[in-house]
């Protein structure tokens, strides 16, 4: 596969922006948006038809469920992609595959069949759409993703292009959080805003252009290892024809990939949570409304920058694993302030954004580290086996990412936090929200604990040389 130019990185990471902006509008405003139950301002805006539009108990099994099935489908998807045989080569073909349902999902999710409250049609719907985007939505960024490792030349590439990625998510989270809510706050419904934004999926698009590789049909292979044999006085060739089991053995036997995934997963499980219930937080136990969510969203995302300046600076000097740590703290710390801003400890509303927003310049440090790291991570790691192995198969590592991070969200999100955000208790009906930032710190602990156990590899990362995570193959 060509190497991309360092000029061309940048719009190469911008690609997936419009996806991943709508993906976040689904599943942070659209799906709390068909249940009314834990907003307290501008309901009318927030949801579909200021009505529960969906069986909530059964709903929460289907999201449950559709992410289930998007994170069973990782392994199969990503093993797909690696050996898929066209003409056309095998990554555009496969993201063509999951890009057209992803879209069409998206574009139907915004036009529910009744309004009818509590409707079993309404609950079957979504739940059947959700399906359908969170497996079209794998297939076509577990191949994307795949490609960063592919595209690149070497470590610092693979660094410049994660954080280049980091870059455009900072943006488009402040669109997500900051932005959206403004719209909510000039009175337009969340309905409205997805379908304003939705031909931001083009993006996509910009990978078909960039990127070239050469026909995967066995006799073109064949040829091409031939001449490239004798043009390169016998070499050892790549294996293209790695098998669904070879892969996935190779990504299970990496230790310390897996025990990434570990640090991963439980602090996916509370990052989830709070994506998908940050604006009912807001709006319900803060009592916020749009303006003021945007200002406290804003304090998260505008610094994001500057904290990533400091962050590579901290790991310079002591490491990834010691930086990636001191993330996780700063969101931990950003909940727990948080916490303190409900409206029945603080009745002043400007004293409760204050809180908000220094809780989220708090958070802010730690969120270019969120954006980076998980695209970082497996890319090195396949890069590096690419290297002493032979064996590519890098969408195979960001699928078992995928998989232990969508496991634990699905969790999160639907078992967890869909059926919390309306307990009552004592008449108190902001009682769940009121739990989450608790939960979200607690899960942030827990992944700070479990990445004392990555390799030491993982200290001596970003500290100057080039990366690496594994022993390099002797000549």
């Amino acid at each position: 596969m060509k190497k991309l130019t360092k000029k061309q990185l940048p719009l190469y990471a911008f690609a997936g922006f419009g996806p991943n902006l709508l993906s976040l509008v689904l599943t942070t405003y659209l799906i709390d948006a068909l249940i009314v139950e834990g907003f307290g301002v501008n309901v009318e805006y927030w949801t579909f038809a200021n009505k529960t539009l969906v069986m909530t108990g059964v709903f929460s099994v289907l999201v449950l469920i559709s992410k289930l099935i998007d994170g069973l489908a990782d392994v199969p998807l990503a093993a797909l992609t690696d050996g898929l045989k066209t003409k056309w080569g095998k990554r555009r073909p496969a993201m063509l595959i999951g890009f057209i349902p992803m879209v069409l999902a998206l574009v139907l999710f915004c036009f529910p069949p009744t309004l009818a409250e509590n409707s079993l049609l309404n609950t079957i719907y979504f739940g059947v759409l959700l399906a359908i985007f969170f497996t079209a939505y794998t297939m076509t960024f577990v191949t994307y993703y795949g490609t960063y490792s592919e595209v690149t030349e070497n470590a610092n590439d693979r660094v410049s292009l994660s954080h280049w990625k980091a870059f455009f998510d900072t943006i488009l989270y402040s669109i997500g959080y900051a932005i959206i809510p403004l719209f909510i706050g000039f009175h337009m419904n969340i309905r409205v805003v997805a379908l304003l934004l939705m031909p931001l999926v083009l993006t996509m698009l910009i990978v078909f252009f960039l990127l070239k590789e050469k026909s995967t049909l066995p006799a073109d292979v064949e040829k091409d290892k031939a001449e490239h044999a004798k043009s390169h006085q016998g070499e050892t060739m790549l294996d293209e024809n790695i098998s669904f089991l070879d892969s996935v053995k190779l990504t299970l036997k990496n230790k310390g990939f897996m025990i990434w995934l570990g640090v991963m997963a439980a602090f996916f499980f509370g990052l989830q949570m709070f994506l998908a219930g940050q604006n009912v937080l807001a709006s319900g136990a803060m009592g916020l409304n749009g303006w003021q969510m945007a200002i406290m969203n804003t304090s998260a995302f505008a610094p994001v920058p500057l904290m990533l300046i400091i962050y590579r600076r901290v790991m310079k000097k002591k490491g990834f694993r010691f930086a990636f740590q001191t993330a996780l703290a700063s969101f931990a710390l950003a909940m727990i302030v948080f916490s303190f801003a409900y409206i029945e400890w603080i009745p002043s509303t400007i004293v409760r954004l204050i809180l908000g927003a220094v809780g989220g310049t708090i958070g802010s440090y730690g969120i270019g580290a969120f954006f980076s790291a998980p695209y970082f991570i497996p890319s090195q790691l396949a890069a590096e086996e690419l290297e002493n192995t032979g064996k590519s198969h890098p969408s195979m590592y960001f699928a078992m990412q995928g998989l232990f991070n969508a496991v634990v969200a699905a969790f999160s999100t639907s078992v967890i936090w869909l059926n919390i955000r309306g307990i009552v208790v004592n008449g108190e009906e902001f009682y769940g929200p009121h739990l989450m930032p608790y939960i979200v710190a607690f899960a942030c602990v827990v992944s700070i604990v479990l990445a004392f156990f990555l390799p030491s590899s993982f200290s001596k990362l970003g500290r100057g040389g080039e990366a690496r995570l594994t022993e390099k193959k002797p000549e």
